[in-house]
C-alpha cells in the first residue's frame, strides 16, 4: 500500500498586535485595506483580519502598513535587467510605494512591459513619476516590448536563441514605510497639520506616536514629518481635533517648531502649558466656566 505524503501548508497571513487598529479603538487607519485589490482585509472592533481564501499574497499591503504589522506574506519577486524592471507576463501590479523602493534599492530607472500589459501599468507609472519629480529624482522611462513573431518552421532556432539569452535578474525589495524612510531619510510622505488655536497641549499625540514624529518638551512642540508613517494615531487621540494627517510628498522636509509657555492655573492651582504668555486659566477650567460649572 502506498503511503500518502504529508504536506505542510505555509502559515496563513495575519495582522499582528502591532496594528494600530488593535491598539486604538477609534483608529481610522485603513492603508492595508485600501491597497488590497481583492478586499481580503476586514476590520471589526479593535481587530483586523486577512481572509486567506481571498488573499493571493500580492504583497501590496506590506508597503502601506505604517507599523509593519503584516506577517507571513513576502513581497512579490520581480525580474529586472540593466536598470529596468521587466514585466513580460501578467503578474501582480506593483504599487507606487513598492516602485519607490525599487528606485533606490536596485537603482531601477525604467520599466519594460509586454505590449498587452501596458494599459494596466500606466497609472502606477504616472503616479510614480509625479512623486519622483517632487523628490528631484530621475523619472522612469517606459519601454514597450513587442510580441515576437512566431515562425513554426524555425521553432528550434527560436528555442536555441532563447537559451543563448542572458537570464533576467530576480529580486525582492524591503517592505514597510519604515524601510522607505531609510532610503529617503530627508524626505517626507505625510503632512501633519496642527491648529494651535484649538490645541490644549495635552501631549496625547506625542505619547501615542511610535515614530517620535511629534515631540513636546523644553517649551517646544516639534512636528518632524519625515518620521511620520501615516498611522493617524495622533489624529485619533486628539479630542479637540486639532491635528490632521494627510498624504503629501516633500523633498528635504524640515521639522516645524512651535513654542509654548509654562503656566499655573489660578483656579485649580495646577501647572499647564499655554501657547500664550501670562495665561492664568487652564483650558479645562476655561471650558468649565463657559459651561457655567465654575
Amino acid at each position: 500500500m502506498k503511503r500518502f505524503m504529508s504536506l505542510e501548508l505555509p502559515p496563513e497571513p495575519i495582522i499582528n498586535s502591532s496594528c494600530v487598529r488593535k491598539r486604538l479603538k477609534n483608529s481610522i487607519c485603513d492603508n492595508c485595506a485600501d491597497s488590497c485589490p481583492v478586499n481580503a482585509i476586514s476590520f471589526s472592533h479593535m481587530d483586523a483580519k486577512i481572509d486567506n481564501e481571498l488573499c493571493f499574497q500580492c504583497g501590496n499591503c506590506l508597503f502601506s502598513c505604517p507599523v509593519d504589522a503584516i506577517e507571513n506574506i513576502s513581497p512579490h519577486e520581480r525580474t529586472y535587467q540593466q536598470n529596468y524592471l521587466v514585466v513580460h507576463h501578467d503578474e501582480p501590479i506593483a504599487t507606487t510605494e513598492e516602485l519607490i523602493v525599487w528606485h533606490k534599492q536596485y537603482q531601477i530607472r525604467g520599466i519594460q512591459i509586454a505590449e498587452p500589459l501596458v494599459d494596466k501599468w500606466l497609472p502606477t507609472l504616472a503616479a510614480l513619476n509625479l512623486k519622483l519629480k517632487t523628490l528631484q529624482e530621475p523619472v522612469w522611462q517606459l519601454r514597450i516590448e513587442q510580441p515576437p513573431a512566431v515562425d513554426s518552421g524555425r521553432r528550434m532556432m527560436l528555442f536555441r536563441q532563447k537559451l543563448d539569452q542572458k537570464p533576467l535578474d530576480k529580486g525582492q525589495v524591503k517592505t514597510g514605510l519604515n524601510a522607505r524612510k531609510q532610503f529617503y531619510p530627508e524626505d517626507s510622505w505625510f503632512r501633519i497639520a496642527l491648529d494651535s488655536e484649538s490645541c490644549i497641549l495635552c501631549g496625547a499625540c506625542a505619547k501615542v506616536c511610535d515614530e517620535n514624529a511629534i515631540q513636546i518638551g523644553d517649551n517646544q512642540f516639534v512636528l518632524d514629518e519625515k518620521r511620520c508613517t501615516g498611522c493617524m494615531s495622533c489624529q485619533v487621540v486628539c479630542f479637540p481635533e486639532s491635528i490632521q494627517v494627510h498624504a503629501h510628498t516633500a523633498k528635504h522636509s524640515e521639522p516645524t517648531v512651535f513654542h509654548y509657555y509654562d503656566a499655573k492655573c489660578h483656579t485649580c492651582h495646577l501647572p499647564f502649558f499655554s501657547w500664550k504668555e501670562n495665561v492664568q486659566t487652564c483650558p479645562i477650567c476655561s471650558q468649565h466656566k463657559k459651561q457655567g460649572w465654575l
